[in-house]
């Protein structure tokens, strides 16, 4: 059994395991039934199977068929996901990768897909959250994308590439009774727990303890809107970025100056020259941008 099969051909056998039916797929694909029947007595004569087996309910695939149908439904996936050296989002179909923390997702995420959407019209998206599983997967070369905070722990094979700078702050209700950050150190501090995240805060908190301001969380939460709930409905604080303080909350400064993080787009050094990297890089910026005008 050689190689040597074209993908047009394959593309009639599995629209025959589809379809059941050779004037259906004839119509499917835009030949006459003479010329399917021919690519399919060709495939049989490839494979040595019969492939279809006639009967009063139409063809059934043999036993061949059904085992490998998977495979050949992944080669024309994949040959599907090739991408024209004049790369156009208009024209993407396959799934895009994109990983995040939650609380990016939560004030970013909407904003994000839309716009990607907008320019994407008939490519899945697919926003995932961050983790070590993910981690582990973009470093072994995964097609996907990571929007967050840079993390200095990334080994070198991922490129880290700047979108904007963002300012640390802490929040509480619009009515809290603490003013300053001296006011607010006693009271409950509750913190979110995500991947990625905590990499950036525990060293931030380590920087204001060697101030002579320690803080200590008293609860952590894995849900963003959660703890959200929590500040707004008591006299709980918690830490955002100062551009997305929730609704009826207000931020209060940390006692730090010219104290920045580094929200960027990460992904896999081989994919640097990637068309489509580029063009999730631009998106991203721009949705960001606006947000902190």
């Amino acid at each position: 059994m050689g190689n040597n099969l074209d993908i047009q051909s394959i593309f009639v056998l599995v629209k025959m395991h589809e379809l059941r039916n050779v004037k259906l797929v004839a119509d499917a694909v835009g030949k006459t039934s003479s010329a399917v029947s021919k690519i399919l007595s060709k495939l049989k004569l490839h494979f040595e199977d019969p492939l279809f087996i006639q009967t009063r309910k139409g063809f059934e695939p043999t036993t061949f068929i059904e085992t490998n149908i998977s495979h050949f439904e992944a080669i024309l996936a994949t040959f599907d996901s090739i991408q024209p050296t004049d790369f156009d989002p208009q024209t993407l179909k396959q799934e895009i990768i994109l990983y995040g923390h939650a609380l990016f997702w939560d004030n970013f995420g909407d904003k994000l897909y839309l716009a990607l959407r907008k320019e994407a019209p008939h490519a899945k998206f697919s926003m995932r959250q961050w983790n070590l599983e993910a981690r582990t997967r973009l470093i072994e070369g995964e097609n996907s994308v990571l929007f967050g905070i840079y993390d200095e722990t990334l080994p070198q094979v991922i490129q880290q590439k700047a979108l904007c700078n963002i300012s640390p702050a802490f929040y509480v209700r619009d009515d809290h009774p603490a003013q300053t950050f001296e006011e607010l150190k006693q009271y409950p501090f509750v913190i979110t727990r995500n991947p990625g995240w905590n990499d950036v805060r525990y060293p931030l908190f380590e920087r204001l303890a060697s101030l002579g301001h320690r803080i200590t969380a008293d609860v952590e939460v894995e849900n963003t809107l959660t703890i959200e709930n929590i500040v707004t409905n008591s006299d709980h604080f918690s830490f955002t970025m100062s551009r997305v303080i929730p609704k009826n909350c207000r931020a209060i400064g940390l006692p730090l100056t010219n104290l920045n993080l580094h929200c960027v787009m990460s992904f896999h050094r081989a994919k640097q020259n990637d068309p489509q990297k580029t063009w999730l890089y631009n998106v991203g910026e721009r949705v960001l941008s606006s947000l902190s005008n």
